[in-house]
């Protein structure tokens, strides 16, 4: 009865969720010192403000910034810190902490690791994987970028198509949220075959946002005629199929991992449909699709 209920809701979550697929445009806000923004900004490739990126408050933040910080997809704070966390910086994360936006934290610091780091993550508002410290000199420019896009939300495929180096990494983030969600519905749905409308939606919503990423406009039907043209190689609904007749009391698991495989391996391929206006290697996809599936099994002790 629960795997029932969980797959009634996984369906109506899908259905539900199709309609909303118009992102929001909110900025990324910069605030706080200068020299971690400046590292930023120069992560970003951005020089000044622009669509997607505002730098704003480069100073320490008053209660009346909270209605600007508000605005943003994400808020992100530059401290410079020596050693414990000083007051003013402690007040500059409450006034980002009240905001209830997604906050990403840049904190310098002269050695690692640093109690301010710490106590920055208890601050109302803030919670401690939002804070990232960093030897000064060493900015950590993938981790940052990484961390940035994953906190994007709605407004990550408006985002991706203003600030170039941002889109792999926004890119990447709404391909795992849509794989992840697959492999939990194929893990929940054991009707055969009933799992193919939930895998379709979020799938279609995948490419619609990945399209969006690239500054392109498709409606929901040339969506599924995409999605048609770039699983046709892979074949990886019949291995999964074939696979449970072999080791039915493991089904649901190997099931699920082919659901998260094949999602990945779908949103690579468009990925690359969009950035090339063509697939270019159709037996490479199949190939990593095959080789995340059996790292998920291995995961899981399914064995490969």
């Amino acid at each position: 009865m629960p795997k029932v209920a969980g797959s009634a809701k996984l369906l109506w979550s899908a259905a539900r969720d199709m309609p909303n697929l118009e992102p929001e445009q909110k900025p990324v806000v910069l605030c706080g010192q200068q020299a971690p923004l400046d590292e930023m900004r120069a992560a970003l490739g951005v020089e000044r403000d622009q669509p997607g990126v505002s730098l704003y408050a480069v100073r320490r933040l008053k209660a009346t910034d909270h209605d600007r910080l508000e605005r943003a997809a994400v808020v992100v704070y530059g401290g410079v810190v020596m050693g414990e966390l000083d007051a003013s910086t402690r007040d500059d994360l409450r006034v980002v902490g009240r905001t209830q936006r997604p906050v990403l934290a840049l904190f310098e610091a002269l050695e690692l690791p640093t109690p301010a780091a710490t106590a920055a993550g208890r601050v109302r508002g803030v919670a401690p994987t939002d804070v990232l410290p960093y030897r000064r000199g060493t900015f950590p420019q993938h981790l940052a970028l990484e961390r940035l896009a994953n906190r994007t939300g709605a407004s990550g495929p408006w985002i991706a198509s203003q600030v170039p180096v941002l889109r792999p990494y926004i890119c990447d983030a709404i391909i795992e949220v849509a794989s992840r969600r697959n492999a939990k519905a194929a893990l929940l749905i054991f009707i055969p075959g009933a799992d193919m409308p939930v895998l379709t939606a979020v799938q279609m919503r995948m490419v619609l946002q990945l399209a969006r990423c690239y500054g392109f406009e498709l409606s929901p039907d040339r969506a599924v005629e995409l999605l048609g043209v770039l699983g046709a190689g892979f074949g990886l609904r019949a291995v999964g199929r074939s696979m449970l007749d072999f080791v039915p009391v493991a089904g649901w698991a190997v099931q699920s991992g082919v659901a998260y495989s094949g999602t990945k391996a779908l949103g690579k391929a468009a990925m690359e449909y969009f950035e090339r206006g063509a697939v270019a290697d159709v037996g490479r996809l199949r190939a990593f699709a095959e080789g995340v599936r059996v790292e998920v099994q291995r995961r899981r002790g399914g064995g490969s």
